[in-house]
């Protein structure tokens, strides 16, 4: 019996020993810190997987020494209405007087083109918006003291003003319409006299874009006031635009592909016939877009087109259509009387009515 407790007491001294010995051994390793090894990451390359992007800055500026023109810039029914419903106006100062520039509120629609609106002014042009209300002062009326007429909505136009907006454009008022995708039916009806249409769709581009493939990289295919010193512009929607007769200034690049068709090629997102230009697509003219590639360059040029045409011959009728160049009075449709209709009289003296 004390054999097996000297066993035991022996077993647990040497358990114990076992014990302390390991505890004393944890706790040197842990005050040791030895240091990590090095955790290999050759594998992100952050630099291979960042989309390239446009570069940025520059200055909107317009050439032409034109004297004051009147430019009318239509919006759509309800712009202008941002928070609290009211258009603030910023004073510009020009050579001869100062000037004002609509600026538009947070939201307002007036925003997404004071990049152009805000470049005439500066360069002594005078704005003024059309936003089809009612109760405002008719587009006829507008444009028969305007220069030049502009439309980043032509969906909303309705049919007296696009009727008012071909007669401007036949007696050579500079006219630009801005047409996004799914406004091709508006921008065909509207151009149409011009030879200008639209298709459906919207265009795309998966190698040559900002980004995205919606903001399609879109380049000058030739001389033209539209694209002087213009390299490459960034659409953010854009829509294919032709034209019957006239030139295609703004092309994308053979890897874009129509939504429609989903068929590459080169697509035409800007023509221009005579007075009348057209661009597949209006976000280039906001704020946030316009110092983009060459869309200030391409802005400035607008401007440009804008105030160097030929001064428009042409008048308005009452209910809105176009009268003779020069303002002559239209003849009436039919014959009239001056003296108003007849009345029986009495025979002479010397005459007797036959019974």
């Amino acid at each position: 019996m004390t054999g097996i407790i000297k066993r035991a007491g022996g077993a647990f001294v040497v358990v114990f020993l076992l014990i302390v010995g390991v505890t004393a051994v944890g706790g040197v390793v842990l005050d040791s810190n030895p240091t990590p090894e090095p955790v290999a990451d050759d594998h992100w390359q952050l630099d291979t997987v960042t989309p390239d992007g446009v570069d940025e800055g520059g200055t909107i500026n317009m050439e032409s020494t034109e004297s004051s023109n009147t430019v009318v810039v239509h919006l759509g029914q309800g712009a202008g209405s941002g928070l609290g419903g009211t258009t603030p106006l910023l004073p510009i100062e020009t050579t001869d007087q100062p000037a004002e520039a609509d600026i538009g509120t947070l939201g307002g629609t007036e925003r997404g083109v004071s990049p152009l609106t805000s470049t005439l002014v500066e360069n002594g042009h005078e704005v003024t918006f059309y936003r089809g209300n009612p109760t405002g002062e008719p587009l006829p009326s507008l444009l028969a003291d305007a220069d030049a007429f502009v439309t980043t909505n032509p969906g909303s136009l309705s049919a007296t003003d696009i009727d008012t907006v071909a007669s401007f454009a036949e007696a050579g008022g500079r006219t630009l319409i801005a047409s996004d995708p799914g406004t091709a039916g508006a921008l065909t009806e509207l151009g149409s006299t011009a030879g200008i249409y639209g298709e459906a769709g919207y265009v795309y581009d998966m190698t040559n874009n900002d980004a995205n493939y919606l903001s399609v990289l879109v380049e000058s295919s030739g001389s033209s006031v539209l694209t002087n010193d213009v390299d490459e512009v960034v659409f953010r929607g854009a829509a294919r635009v032709g034209a019957a007769s006239g030139s295609e200034p703004l092309t994308t690049a053979e890897t874009a592909q129509l939504s429609t068709t989903r068929e590459a090629g080169t697509y035409g997102v800007a023509v221009r016939s005579g007075s009348v230009a057209a661009v597949g697509d209006s976000s280039f003219l906001a704020p946030e877009n316009a110092y983009h590639a060459d869309n200030n360059v391409l802005i400035g040029n607008l401007g440009d087109f804008l105030v160097t045409g030929e001064n428009p011959d042409v008048s308005f009728g009452p209910a809105g259509g176009a009268g003779p160049p020069g303002g002559a009075p239209t003849p009436p449709s039919g014959p009239t009387d001056p003296s108003g209709p007849s009345t029986p009289t009495d025979p002479p003296a010397n005459e007797t009515s036959s019974g």
